[in-house]
């Protein structure tokens, strides 16, 4: 902004960039400088001591055991950011969101259908789909069979997870309930 101050009006300039007078002349008046600068060194130090580095809550330990810095963890942080120096023993990138993919697991198969799902006569082409219900006793499923010849199903099999609470949740007596 104060390259173009000569060229236009600075009543422009700060219309423009949606910023109050009194916010320019503070920016001009409180420059933004480097964080605690005296113990950039003495951080720097304690950071090259192992190869990975250390994290800025070691930092600011080692600065306050060893050279009596009074320094909290967030500002040994923030001198990290602006040294450009940062742990990395944990964290590999900034924002980690949650990944449960762990490569290729168990035996996968030839994709004989090739998404081609009509078929030329009876029992053919079989489909099937799981659908998982929740009860009150516990978990319930269901997985029909299909034939890709015509649409109506051709058989089902309904599991519970757990059969006895089931049929205790049903009111039948079970082995276990009979004492056998």
């Amino acid at each position: 902004m104060s390259g173009l101050s000569g060229q236009y009006p600075l009543s422009d300039l700060l219309e423009c960039a949606g910023l109050a007078r009194s916010s320019y002349y503070y920016a001009l008046a409180h420059p933004k400088g480097p964080t605690r600068p005296e113990l950039w060194d003495a951080a720097a130090e304690i950071f090259s001591r192992t190869a990975n580095g250390c994290g800025h809550r070691q930092i600011a330990m080692c600065l306050r055991a060893e050279r009596g810095a009074v320094i909290a963890d967030k500002t040994v942080l923030k001198m990290m950011h602006e040294m450009g120096i940062r742990c990395g023993i944990r964290r590999e990138t900034d924002y980690h969101r949650y990944n449960s993919y762990k490569g290729v697991v168990g035996r996968t198969f030839e994709n004989v259908v090739g998404r081609d799902f009509e078929a030329d006569g009876p029992w053919e082409k079989m489909g099937t789909d799981v659908t998982e219900f929740r009860q009150p006793w516990g978990k319930a499923y269901f997985a029909p069979v299909y034939d890709d010849v015509d649409a109506p199903q051709h058989g089902a099999a309904a599991r519970a997870a757990r059969p006895a609470r089931v049929q205790e949740a049903r009111g039948c007596q079970t082995d276990t309930a009979l004492g056998q």
